[in-house]
């Protein structure tokens, strides 16, 4: 408990400089739910795979739209990659678990804004969405893809706290990422033939608890991997 109240106090300090990207990320979500609005008629009659890739897009750059540049993780030097913010924490006695929570509350909360306002923004301006979901399974809905995008962005919180990278692992890195992305698009267009939104959707409408026990397992987990690997990571970090 004492934890936790550390981590919200240290938190608030960067939390301000965070609101003032707020509309920054409520702006892209009116954007981006726009163009889902527009889109989605077609989509629920045949899933499109450019539509999920500017929907995963806008989850997995949501981080950088809702904090300041010392905030995201950036070349430091040589291969070692961290946020400036960070390095300044580290240096001052304040437990590393504090710094890591308190990292996490500065992510998640812009997050889970821009990620609602974006479901709920799409929603009431598509016609067709609303026929498909109601109020209750859209909801469900948002609950889910919010969960999966804390998961997603969870891994940034990891980066801050410092990596090593060098080209042949981001090559490698970049490899893994195009492969895994065309297995997936593979698995949806050709063998469940549907969209990865397009199968959410309906999957909210049938089976909604099932969603729900899976927005609060998946991203439980992510935050606990995130939690440990940033630990380990400050454990044995040379940042010099």
């Amino acid at each position: 408990m004492n934890m936790m109240k550390e981590s919200i106090w240290l938190a608030r300090f960067d939390f301000k400089y965070v609101l003032k990207h707020i509309p920054i990320v409520l702006l892209m979500a009116a954007l981006y739910a726009y163009f889902f609005a527009e889109l989605m008629e077609g989509y629920l009659v045949k899933a499109k795979p450019a539509f999920d890739l500017f929907f995963f897009l806008y989850i997995f750059f949501m981080p950088a739209w809702s904090r300041t540049k010392d905030s995201l993780a950036q070349r430091i030097h040589g291969d070692l990659y961290a946020a400036p913010v960070f390095l300044l924490l580290n240096q001052l006695p304040i437990k590393k678990t504090v710094i890591i929570t308190s990292r996490l509350l500065c992510l998640y909360i812009p997050i889970t804004i821009g990620t609602a306002a974006a479901m709920v923004m799409t929603y009431f301006w598509s016609e067709d969405f609303k026929g498909v979901l109601t109020f209750g399974e859209m909801l469900v809905l948002t609950l889910f893809w919010t969960c999966i995008a804390l998961s997603f962005c969870s891994a940034s919180v990891t980066m801050e706290m410092g990596e090593r990278i060098s080209r042949k692992r981001i090559i490698t890195s970049f490899i893994w990422l195009v492969a895994g992305a065309a297995a997936l698009f593979y698995l949806m267009k050709y063998v469940l033939q549907t969209g990865i939104l397009k199968w959410s959707i309906y999957f909210s409408a049938d089976h909604p608890v099932l969603m729900v026990l899976m927005a609060i397992l998946i991203p439980t987990l992510s935050t606990w991997w995130a939690y440990r690997h940033a630990l380990k990571q400050m454990n044995k970090m040379d940042y010099m």
